[in-house]
């Protein structure tokens, strides 16, 4: 799956920060493609100060979007950002680059991109919110002109002057792991092969992740989760492999199966690894924010 990021920023009078891309010529938030091993808030500092000049400051996770784009599907993350520094400056992929008013935004600008703004201008803190983005037979048609037509002509211009062409970034495995807590508060874990885990597992490709994550719960526990929340996002160093874990909830306390059995936040299973301890530790404490962190391994 290809993974990205989005970052909005507003200045001291209510502006947001936008570029206008020169693929499209619509207005967007700056953003861009996970490399091998990024972080997804490294990333978007990196992508807002190349298309734009500005140093940027991720400090919330707001939204989570899934596209069924082919091959494998797009999963964006968008962010709350300040401004640490950096002068306003284009590049090649934004021509126009600028602080707009937020009330009309500008246009053209596609329904995504406004529809991504809006929630994140909103956002005052809580839950992340995700949701998956339609794809329509125009949205297909542009696509198809974009990848056939204009990037081909971008890369015959690379050539002539002797640059090298644009590398898409790398598709990246997604996991994702359920929280799942009770109305008492205790963790449902169930046994495997490798000792007591949290139920979830590898995403399909084209498939939204929170999609996964209750139907895998649903198939290993027998309980129906109420996906809550974000805690964490991590990626396992040095690879294109990362972990989603979603914090859920469930009005029965019945284990569902001999196999499973609940635990206090407070008591993990002895074979856990400690990394994992302190994503589950984190992930019960009230009030706490989405964290974006490495993994030693998975």
């Amino acid at each position: 799956m290809r993974l990205v990021t989005n970052g909005i920023l507003v200045n001291q009078f209510n502006q947001i920060l936008l570029i206008q891309r020169n693929d499209t010529r619509t207005y967007a938030e700056p953003g861009g493609g996970l490399e091998q091993g990024e972080l997804p808030t490294d990333n978007i500092a990196r992508e807002v100060r190349e298309e734009t000049g500005i140093i940027a400051l991720p400090v919330r996770l707001v939204s989570i979007n899934f596209w069924a784009l082919p091959p494998h599907g797009l999963l964006a993350f968008t962010f709350r950002c300040l401004q640490r520094g950096g002068e306003l400056q284009t590049s090649a992929e934004s021509p126009r680059v600028g602080f707009y008013a937020t009330n009309p935004l500008p246009r053209p600008m596609l329904p995504v991109n406004r529809q991504r703004i809006n929630h994140a201008l909103k956002h005052d803190g809580g839950s992340v919110a995700w949701w998956t983005i339609p794809y329509p037979l125009f949205m297909r048609w542009g696509r198809f002109f974009l990848f056939n037509v204009l990037y081909r002509w971008y890369d015959w211009q690379r050539m002539a002057k002797g640059l090298p062409l644009y590398q898409a970034p790398p598709d990246w495995e997604l996991i994702v792991c359920v929280v799942l807590q009770n109305e008492e508060g205790g963790v449902l874990w169930r046994q495997t092969n490798e000792g007591r885990r949290l139920p979830g597992g590898i995403v399909p490709p084209k498939t939204a992740p929170w999609d996964t994550a209750v139907a895998l719960t649903q198939q290993q526990t027998d309980h129906s989760p109420t996906l809550q929340d974000v805690s964490g996002i991590y990626v396992v160093a040095n690879s294109n492999r990362m972990v989603l874990v979603f914090t859920a909830v469930t009005s029965t306390s019945s284990p569902a199966a001999p196999e499973n059995c609940w635990l206090p936040p407070t008591q993990m299973p002895p074979d856990l690894p400690l990394h994992w301890q302190q994503i589950i530790q984190h992930a019960t404490m009230p009030d706490r924010e989405t964290v974006c962190q490495y993994l030693p391994d998975y």
